[in-house]
């Protein structure tokens, strides 16, 4: 039997290293089972020459990864955060109910290029406090979780 087209993306710069691998793999691989996930990693930029090139680089290897006809959500400061976890799992499970698959595109180290932030249907913030990549990847994962967990009613949801 075939496996199932992913509904969600994540889209990343950069692989996940310790002390971030672990939990990145225990919530994506729960995600991956409740709702199909793809996750798509790129090569980080060396900053040396700059942080603008640097996102710029990273944005085209974005790009190239992401799944056709994906709603884009842009992980950016400057967008809109969730009121709330059940409202963040309101908005998935609408998007979850249209035929278009969702991709969450995730920066490196110098954040995500604004140019590839402005072509998304959305942005989306964690948050005002300013937290690693790769720790945005886990609290992004184990937050797509708990909006399944929500949608679902299952406890681990409470």
């Amino acid at each position: 039997m075939g496996r199932r087209a992913p509904r969600l993306q994540l889209a990343c710069v950069g692989r996940l290293r310790p002390p971030h691998d672990g939990p990145g793999a225990l919530y994506e691989g729960r995600v991956d089972r409740m709702a199909g996930l793809r996750v798509d990693e790129v090569a980080a930029e060396p900053l040396e020459r700059g942080e603008s090139r640097a996102r710029a680089l990273e944005a085209e290897r974005l790009r190239a990864r992401l799944l056709a006809r994906a709603v884009r959500v842009a992980l950016d400061p400057a967008g809109r955060p969730p009121a709330s976890s059940e409202a963040f799992a309101g908005w998935l499970a609408r998007r979850l109910e249209e035929p278009r698959p969702v991709a969450f595109l995730l920066g490196g180290a110098a954040g995500l290029d604004q140019a590839l932030a402005a072509e998304c249907e959305e942005r989306l913030s964690l948050g005002p406090l300013t937290m690693p990549h790769q720790l945005a990847r886990v609290v992004l994962a184990e937050q797509l979780y708990r909006a399944l967990c929500i949608a679902r009613g299952h406890p681990y949801a409470h």
